[in-house]
């Protein structure tokens, strides 16, 4: 039991000093009571000691661990930039006719014919790639020429030989519209695009 009273008349424990019912003596110097501040706000901290909160970082800059600022370096961005054109590049070959299967797997397919050289045969790498037993690997090479104006068919030393219009060429022979070209047993329609008064020119541009 308190054997023991304040100066207020309070029974307390003989080992207190102080008095926990009487009111603070106003002599006493007050505890400052801190609160976190918010981010970016310029609250101060409450109490005699308080000091201003710091104030959000500006844009563009980081808060390290040591409070040092970090500048932020702006994210670099890649331009695509058009290569320049190699004067060694081979010059676009544009089609100049079309061949056109009139019969067996073939039928109503179209095969471009290019500028330059074009190989037929059964090799996958040919420009026109015929699947038939009797053409050789490479069979045979359609020629345009167009400084001539000329479609050459010309056979590269086939094992069954290359047919216009069932007669066998040798070794070559010139194209007309609408001639039937045969490879073993495969025919093809010849369609030519570039002609007389209708060609391509050094710039690619049709005449």
């Amino acid at each position: 039991m308190a054997d023991k009273r304040c100066e207020n008349g309070h029974f307390i424990d003989e080992s207190w000093d102080l008095c926990p019912y009487c009111p603070a003596d106003s002599a006493e110097a007050e505890i400052p009571i801190v609160r976190p501040a918010r981010f970016g706000a310029n609250d101060s901290l409450s109490g005699s000691r308080g000091h201003a909160a710091s104030a959000a970082p500006a844009s563009g800059v980081r808060r390290s661990d040591s409070n040092l600022a970090e500048v932020v370096k702006p994210v670099e961005r890649t331009i695509a930039v058009a290569r320049p054109l190699d004067p060694n590049a081979q010059p676009k070959r544009y089609v100049v006719g079309w061949l056109v299967g009139v019969n067996g797997n073939c039928r109503g397919e179209s095969y471009a014919v290019r500028m330059g050289r074009n190989v037929l045969g059964r090799d996958r790498r040919s420009d026109v790639v015929i699947n038939d037993d009797q053409a050789s690997s490479h069979h045979a090479d359609l020629v345009f020429r167009p400084e001539e104006r000329r479609f050459i068919l010309m056979d590269h030393n086939s094992t069954n030989g290359t047919y216009v219009n069932e007669d066998e060429i040798e070794p070559r022979r010139d194209l007309a519209t609408n001639d039937i070209i045969r490879v073993g047993s495969h025919k093809y329609l010849f369609l030519p695009l570039c002609r007389e008064g209708f060609y391509w020119d050094d710039e690619g541009a049709l005449k």
